[in-house]
């Protein structure tokens, strides 16, 4: 008997993501393979999207709003500005907090790093940019959002951005942990109540999709600039 998507469904399409980038780790330790990252951001990306196929051949109504249009290409635009918006309110306590400079997210050290290759930098660039938005946003604004919308909109909205922030815990800067909480986790919740409304009201994941893709490409573009650059616009 087929059915609808389920909370269980998200935990299970996080679960393939997680045991995917593990054992993608393992078979790096197992071979010596050389770019850890990158191949356990692949193994993510594959575990993801295979346990989401599996799931979709059980479902009645498998579609989870995947639909891109031209005119969703605006949202980029939004998603840029909104970092705009949100970074100088943000500014004081990240400056407080970090004064060295360096980014509460691990990923974002690596980028920036100048020991990372320029490979490397690229192909986290593309992640962060084009794959992690795509499979972000069909996870949490797909599935998740599609199982918590017969509770309310309200509820629905409200409860996916939360968890969507929630998972990003994970990724933070273990050395100063609740510092990197206080200035990753409220823009995170603004962005993903703000793509779970536009889902909503749209009924498609394409505008969230771009604005997504915009929000992050700002940071990582700011993370690519020499430090020389950098130094002059701060």
């Amino acid at each position: 008997m087929k059915r609808s998507w389920t909370v269980i469904d998200f935990v299970l399409v996080w679960l393939g993501g997680f045991f995917g980038a593990t054992l993608a780790i393992f078979a790096v330790e197992a071979f010596d393979l050389p770019h850890p990252l990158a191949i356990g951001l692949i193994g993510q990306f594959v575990g993801t999207f295979g346990v989401l196929w599996l799931l979709a051949r059980s479902k009645e109504d498998a579609s989870l709003g995947w639909s891109v249009e031209p005119k969703d290409l605006r949202y980029l635009a939004l998603g840029i500005g909104l970092q705009f918006v949100i970074a100088p309110l943000m500014a004081p306590l990240v400056r407080h907090l970090f004064p060295d400079g360096r980014p509460p997210q691990e990923i974002a050290d690596i980028i920036g790093s100048p020991d990372t290759a320029q490979f490397i930098k690229i192909f986290l660039f593309l992640t962060a940019v084009v794959f992690a938005p795509l499979l972000e946003e069909v996870v949490f604004r797909g599935v998740l959002l599609k199982a918590l919308l017969p509770r309310g909109k309200t509820v629905a909205i409200v409860a996916s951005s939360i968890i969507f922030a929630g998972v990003h815990l994970s990724g933070l800067r273990t050395d100063r942990y609740m510092a990197a909480v206080a200035v990753t986790i409220p823009p995170l919740l603004i962005l993903g109540a703000l793509l779970a409304w536009v889902t909503v009201r749209s009924g498609r994941l394409g505008p969230a999709i771009f604005m997504h893709s915009g929000w992050n490409l700002l940071a990582a573009i700011v993370l690519l600039l020499p430090p020389e650059i950098l130094e002059q616009l701060e």
